[in-house]
């Protein structure tokens, strides 16, 4: 009878496995369909608002924007300003629009729950943006945008955490597969940068959504990929050195602009301008950069495109890699737009169309060899990028995707594999979007379970099981207050009530060995059997603080003092509490 229970039990949990697999692969396709359409339509509002402000739909308006008037060019941004500034104030309550690292916060704290309104508000707002002239990027949002929609699904349904994250994902995977028409570049980007994790009980609905949403994307607006670039091809295996080379160099051009990012972000924040005049003044200062050169408007991917195609002279694109770093900066410090994933791209591209003008002038000076500067634009647009996202896997994979060469594609991982070391090793961050996260209070690094250990903290751990004696208290005493139940620890305190050291049950057993049964043994005090303590916890250090210490000390239970400088004892800590909650975080980690 026990067996057939146990049989009957593991059969019902299986069907119910079943059910969420089948449940969950539904759910995916309906987010990949819904979201596709989502990210077409995000698409079109650039195109109406760019046709009715700078006068062309064209995505590529590379040619339309050198013939632009400096009264149209500054009408443009600075009428996309205000009308951004009304968004944010009057119908999202908010002074700033949403983006990626809003996302990785929604799944990581809240449940993957992320407020609908505000969502579908900040995606038009960056559209608004983005078709008066923004320099910040279109896939950020459209990533909200995406996020946005699954969560509200979510919701609907009720859905519990595990499966809400896997359709974060879902969302997210169908929103970069619609935007670059690259479905495996969709999926990876979803496990490397939201989820942070690649569970097979995620994989495939994220790939299905990501599959779906290629292909309404592919019905409505072709099989095209986000650039048409030549078909270039490496000469010489002796290009490899300079592959190496140009990682670095890209690693240098994305710390600039990560540092350049937060720089300008502090100096917005010291301008005394009250919030809804800061979208407008970034208008009117991308507005004035765009006079020098007009190609720094928009999410640049006409621009890019022509970096990839040859179309531009060195002293061009040394001007647009300072003139974009300083517009999309402005941008996004004065929140005319969010995302900066369309800027990185550009970004690089000018890097590597401006390192391979060097490395062919170099060859020709060495021998009769000459390279494309358009296939090093490739790599410096995948090596730039992917140090700025911290997502090498996922922009690698774009990159083959958009080339379909296997060739190129191992310059590119030998690039991008450089860039990202050396950039996480200066800046000491995975990304961008987790330095974002750190200036509001959220440590993402390490995944959620790490973050479930730095967000915790002693207060709600620490136990009153403890007690205190003073320096002169008798052995007998020492030797009562064990026997209680109550007391697993005494510690020792001095006339200022600040801690001595402690005394366990086998402090106290060993004095009972090394002196036996003796008159000696009776005139000792606690001050003569406590052993040293150097390490103490306050209740703000958090459980990644507490595992340190624990280690550092080789304590089971540590003392909880106040954070003021009296450092009076308030409660204790067991290793095994910490050891637990770490359990329960990995637990949760892996469902």
């Amino acid at each position: 009878m026990m067996q057939f229970r146990k049989f009957l039990a593991i059969f019902q949990l299986h069907n119910l496995m079943q059910k969420d697999k089948l449940l969950s692969s539904i759910l995916a396709l309906l987010v990949g369909i819904i979201v596709a359409y989502a990210a077409i339509g995000f698409r079109y509002i650039i195109y109406i608002t760019q046709d009715f402000m700078l006068g062309s739909s064209d995505e590529n308006i590379l040619d339309h924007v050198a013939n632009l008037t400096a009264g149209k060019i500054l009408l443009s941004t600075i009428s996309g300003g205000l009308l951004i500034s009304f968004i944010y104030r009057y119908l999202m309550k908010n002074d700033r629009g949403l983006g990626i690292a809003d996302v990785m916060s929604a799944n990581a704290i809240n449940h993957t729950h992320i407020p609908t309104g505000k969502g579908l508000y900040s995606a038009l707002a960056s559209a608004i943006a983005l078709g008066t002239g923004s320099a910040a990027g279109r896939e950020g949002p459209v990533v909200h945008l995406g996020a946005t929609l699954s969560s509200w699904i979510s919701q609907k349904l009720h859905l519990p955490p595990n499966m809400s994250r896997t359709i974060l994902g879902c969302g997210v995977a169908a929103a970069v597969s619609a935007s670059f028409n690259a479905p495996i570049a969709g999926v990876f980007f979803a496990l490397e940068v939201i989820l942070g994790h690649y569970a097979l009980s995620a994989f495939a609905p994220i790939v299905i959504a990501s599959v779906s949403a290629a292909i309404v994307s592919r019905i409505h607006l072709g099989d095209y990929p986000a650039f048409i670039i030549p078909d270039y091809h490496i000469t010489t295996f002796w290009e490899f050195p300079a592959f190496l080379l140009l990682g670095f160099i890209s690693a240098i051009a994305a710390i600039a602009f990560i540092k350049c990012l937060f720089f300008t972000e502090n100096i917005a924040q010291k301008i005394p301008i009250p919030e809804w005049a800061r979208p407008p003044l970034g208008g009117l200062m991308i507005g004035l950069i765009a006079l020098i050169s007009p190609y720094i408007l928009g999410h640049g991917y006409g621009t890019t495109d022509g970096a990839l195609k040859e179309l531009f002279s060195f002293k061009i694109l040394l001007l647009l890699i300072v003139l974009k770093i300083a517009a999309s900066s402005i941008a996004l410090a004065f929140r005319y737009g969010t995302g900066i994933f369309s800027p990185s791209l550009f970004l690089g591209a000018m890097v590597g169309g401006a390192f391979g003008f060097v490395a062919s002038f170099a060859a020709g000076l060495i021998g009769d060899q000459t390279f494309s500067y358009g296939l090093y634009a490739i790599v410096g647009m995948g090596a730039v990028s992917s140090a700025v996202l911290g997502a090498p896997i996922s922009t690698i994979l774009i990159i083959f995707e958009l080339t379909g060469d296997y060739q190129i594609t191992i310059a590119l991982m030998v690039s991008v594999v450089i860039s990202n070391l050396a950039t996480q090793h200066y800046l000491k961050n995975i990304s961008y979007f987790h330095m974002q996260l750190k200036q509001m209070g959220l440590d993402l690094e390490g995944g959620r379970a790490r973050h479930i250990m730095r967000s915790t903290f002693v207060r709600s751990l620490m136990s009153d099981r403890y007690a205190i004696v003073t320096t002169e208290a008798p052995i007998d005493q020492i030797q009562d207050m064990l026997l209680t139940p109550k007391n697993d620890n005494i510690f020792v305190i001095d006339k200022g009530n600040k801690i001595v050291g402690s005394i366990t049950v086998a402090d106290l057993r060993l004095v009972h060995n090394k002196q036996g049964n003796g008159s000696h043994q009776t005139t000792l005090k606690s001050s003569d059997i406590c052993r040293p303590l150097s390490v103490v916890l306050t209740p703000s250090d958090n459980l990644e603080d507490a595992f340190q210490k624990f280690d550092h000390s080789g304590e089971e239970i540590l003392p909880v003092v106040t954070d003021d400088a009296e450092t009076e004892i308030i409660g204790v800590l067991y290793q095994k509490h910490v050891l637990q909650a770490y359990n329960k975080a990995l637990l949760e980690e892996k469902e």
